[in-house]
This record gives structure tokens, C-alpha cells and sequence, in this order.
């Protein structure tokens, strides 16, 4: 059976696009992991026969699915069947490698794409409109929101593993909408706590800005962040 690689699939741009940004590194985060960074963001991992050995070889990606409700792991190898497009969900992305190191990435979810780009490679492409962020790992910092993401997501963990029907009904929402909830969180948190503003200045507004945003560019999105936050009570410590 024949691998399908860039060329026989048309040399789509967005993988050659992403060949190039992956020339000489294991994995890149594109956009949306800063603060000052708003829209789409894009995690890209190369999964080569061969070690680089000159940044960090991923041989494995492990992220989470929704089925039937549920969250469920996914594993993504060169022996993952070609080419693959479907979403994923939230929560963590980790890329491993040869001798069980690993990047670790937050993200609210989106679409994932697998495919070759040759003989030697196979691309991933994690696409969501929400941010993906760097967190724990062997070869990266950790991003500036990275805690806010973390904490976040721990709190939804909680109504999750006790209250029936929320991890479903956290599972419909949009990749944006779950952003808004976190937002929406944090604007609530910080609005009625001026020590909370004026030890993470920086947090405060961006948090407002990026609600304020949300709530003009993407109303329906940011009224089911908001719903389940409300509903959840997850602006409480």
C-alpha cells in the first residue's frame, strides 16, 4: 500500500507551509499562546523515521477526543493511518519522544489533521480559535496564561466528576465558547477583587479585553461561556 504524502495529495500549501516551519524542529506553536495574541492558534508536530537531533524528536502526540460524550486519549504515530482530519477536545496535547521526554500544551480544543508530507515525515496540525499554550516540557518555557488555562480547567474537572451530564455538556460546547468561559471567570473573579487586580495587572486587562472582544466579534459563543460559568460557579476560588 502506498503512504499518501503532500505530493500525491496535491502538495496542499498549509502542509508544505507547515514542512517549513518544522525544517529543523520537532514542534512549533503558531500564534495565540501570548496574551497580546488574539484568534486562531496552530500547534505543529513532525513525527520523522529519524531523529533530527538537533531540537526535539517527537515520536508520539497523545491529545483527547470526545466519544460519546465522554473524554477518551488519542496516540498519533508514523504508524497512524493516512491522511486524518477530525476535532479533538480540550485539554492536554503532549508530544513525546524517543527516550519518553515530552512537551505538554493546553488548548480548548479544535480540528487535528495528520498526514505525510513524505517517505520520512508525518505532519500534525492542531487548528483551534482559541488559545494553545505552552505548558510543562523538556524543550519550551511555559506561556504567560498557561496557569490561568491550567486552573481553569482544573475547576471544570470538579462539576465534572460529580454533578451528572456536565462533562456532555462541556463537551457540545465550541472550542471559543469554552475560551469565553474562561473569561468570563476570570473578569468575574477580578472585578470584585482589587488586590487580585492589582497583584496581576497584566492578567486583569487582558482578561477584560479579550471578554469585551468576544462579546462583539462572537455573541452566541460568549452567552454559553458565560451560561456555564454562572451555572458552574466557576469564578469561585
Amino acid at each position: 500500500m502506498t503512504t499518501p504524502t503532500a505530493d500525491s495529495m496535491g502538495a496542499d500549501p498549509g502542509l508544505r507551509h507547515a514542512a517549513e516551519r518544522l525544517a529543523r524542529l520537532g514542534f512549533v506553536v503558531v500564534s495565540g499562546s501570548h496574551p497580546e495574541e488574539t484568534g486562531a492558534s496552530q500547534l505543529l508536530v513532525a513525527l520523522r523515521s529519524r531523529p533530527t537531533l538537533e531540537h526535539f524528536d517527537p515520536e508520539l502526540v497523545e491529545h483527547w477526543t470526545i466519544s460519546a460524550g465522554r473524554g477518551r486519549l488519542v496516540e498519533i504515530s508514523r504508524g497512524t493511518p493516512l491522511p486524518r482530519h477530525e476535532p479533538y477536545s480540550w485539554g492536554t496535547i503532549r508530544a513525546v519522544d524517543r527516550v519518553e521526554a515530552f512537551n505538554s500544551f493546553l488548548s480548548f480544543g479544535g480540528e487535528v489533521t495528520v498526514a505525510a508530507l513524505d517517505a520520512e515525515t508525518t505532519i500534525v496540525a492542531f487548528d483551534s480559535p482559541a488559545p494553545i499554550v505552552r505548558s510543562t516540557g523538556h524543550s519550551q518555557a511555559v506561556d504567560p496564561l498557561t496557569g490561568e488555562v491550567g486552573a481553569f480547567f482544573a475547576r471544570i474537572k470538579v462539576p465534572i466528576d460529580f454533578s451528572p451530564g456536565v462533562e456532555e455538556r462541556i463537551a457540545a460546547l465550541s472550542p471559543r465558547a469554552l475560551n469565553g468561559a474562561m473569561l468570563s471567570a476570570l473578569q468575574r473573579r477580578y472585578a470584585h477583587a482589587e488586590a487580585l487586580r492589582e497583584a496581576h495587572p497584566a492578567v486583569a486587562a487582558w482578561a477584560s479585553r479579550e471578554a469585551q472582544r468576544m462579546r462583539q466579534e462572537h455573541p452566541a459563543d460568549w452567552e454559553a461561556g458565560d451560561l456555564l460559568t454562572v451555572d458552574l460557579e466557576l469564578d469561585r476560588d
